[in-house]
């Protein structure tokens, strides 16, 4: 009898272009490709270009696993997010438990690639194969797949962001097992690679904190601390420590003005200029990715200026996603489908999305407010599609309210930051009062800052 092992899914992840750079692979090492995976044997005699085939893209991340250097010295960290136990050699390692690479025809919603409980196939989905995810992605997939062999299968989580989902947890990240390879190749990534592009580097490390907080029933312990971060309209970025006297510190800039959007701890950036596409934003000048920020933003992105105008909000949980335009709300409650309902605001227009009770993957309803100033619920509770009045009330129309460690922080529209606490609010003052066009919750972690 076959035993599903792994089905891992992406509900969170989603990059695009390959990160391994070179066009071509030598006809040395497609020979030594092909020694240890026969499907390629026909591929061995000469050099290999890339072409954008699902072929390529397996090549790619073969290469990628077998290429990428890092640090000499990789410490553990003083948290959970990195022992080490994995950091060696991943090709190697992959090589010792997988010797086939099985390209399905079609697989269930979200997911990427899985093995069965015998053999040594690991089976891909066309999604994993698609300009939607990078050679990174993939050497992750290719890792936590390798890792089932030793005898790791997941569980059905029992609580958190993906309770009651089949297969998509583990018990607690020290038992070693596939999720635990996946936080710890990101966190490898983003530390200890010695060539990797900054905004992979950042983006490896909040991938790595999301994996880290998601997919155990005891949650990993990360060192991190939670901070706001401000766009300014000069462009400039600030990092705001919330619980040290608003102490605010330069974060480089945003290439364009716009709106913030979390997805786990990645930010995505929806210009205001309509014209210009979403795409993850990285502090610290760390530059940008040619990636998909999930299908949300590709969908977002296949319209035109006009069309995209209309979305004023998106959140996107774990489970459930949440597409708040002028007029109606668009709830997709089923991770594992495609379906869509339209609730519509009946009259008022909405303003965005107010996280009075902080951004979280688990909550199943969050809160709208509209031009009126009467605040909406939507979301998905009990996977059901909701929009309803909310009997929260606000002194006045807030642009944004985000709530970061114990702290409920709002933005005014005319470019002031306030500190709400329950039906008291106080100004906070900054350097760039009246000037602010943006805040979004931003974590920074003690493993990528230690030296």
């Amino acid at each position: 009898m076959k035993i599903l092992l792994s089905a891992i899914s992406f509900i969170l992840a989603g990059m695009g272009s390959s990160a391994f750079a070179a066009e071509c692979v030598s006809q040395k090492e497609m020979a030594e490709i092909a020694s240890h995976f026969s499907q390629f044997k026909n591929l061995a005699t000469k050099e290999y270009c890339y072409d954008g085939s699902q072929t390529a893209n397996l090549i790619a991340t073969v290469m990628y696993m077998r290429k990428t250097a890092f640090a000499a010295d990789m410490k553990p960290s003083q948290d959970e997010l990195f022992s080490g136990r994995f950091a060696q050699s991943w090709y190697q390692y992959f090589i010792g438990r997988i010797d086939e690479m099985d390209v399905q025809a079609s697989c269930p919603k979200g997911v990427g690639a899985f093995v069965y409980g015998w053999g040594n196939t690991m089976y891909v989905c066309p999604m994993m194969l698609t300009d939607s995810f990078s050679a990174i992605d993939r050497a992750s997939v290719f890792m936590h797949e390798a890792r089932h062999i030793d005898g790791f299968p997941h569980i059905t989580c029992r609580s958190g962001a993906r309770k009651n989902l089949a297969g998509a947890c583990d018990n607690r990240i020290s038992d070693g097992g596939s999720y635990a390879v996946t936080v710890e190749t990101y966190a490898q990534l983003a530390k200890y690679a010695t060539d990797l592009h900054p905004a992979l580097r950042a983006y490896s490390m909040a991938t790595a904190a999301t994996y880290a907080e998601e997919t155990f029933e005891v949650p990993a312990r990360v060192n991190h601390q939670d901070n706001l971060l401000l766009m300014a309209e000069s462009r400039d970025l600030f990092l705001m420590d919330v619980q040290n006297a608003f102490r605010m510190e330069a974060q480089g800039q945003t290439p364009a003005l716009g709106h913030l959007v979390l997805r786990g701890q990645h930010m995505i950036l929806f210009p205001d200029d309509k014209a210009q596409t979403a795409r993850y934003l990285f502090t610290k000048n760390a530059g940008e990715i040619a990636q998909s920020a999930g299908d949300a933003v590709v969908e977002y992105n296949s319209k035109s200026a006009a069309e995209r105008s209309r979305l004023v909000d998106l959140h996107i949980a774990a489970q459930w996603v949440g597409k708040i335009y002028t007029d109606k709300v668009n709830l997709a409650c089923d991770p594992r489908s495609a379906a869509a309902t339209d609730l519509s605001f009946n009259g008022v227009t909405a303003v965005g999305i107010l996280y009075i009770n902080g951004y979280t993957r688990t909550a199943d309803v969050h809160y709208v407010m509209t031009s009126t100033g009467t605040i909406y619920e939507f979301g998905c509770p009990g996977g059901r599609p909701t929009l309803r009045p909310s009997s929260v009330k606000l002194d006045q129309r807030y642009k944004r309210v985000h709530k970061v460690g114990n702290k409920v922080m709002a933005l005014t529209f005319d470019g002031l930051l306030y500190q709400i606490n329950g039906t008291q609010e106080a100004p906070v003052k900054t350097s760039i009062d009246g000037h602010i066009h943006e805040i979004v919750p931003h974590q920074t972690y003690q493993f990528l800052e230690m030296h």
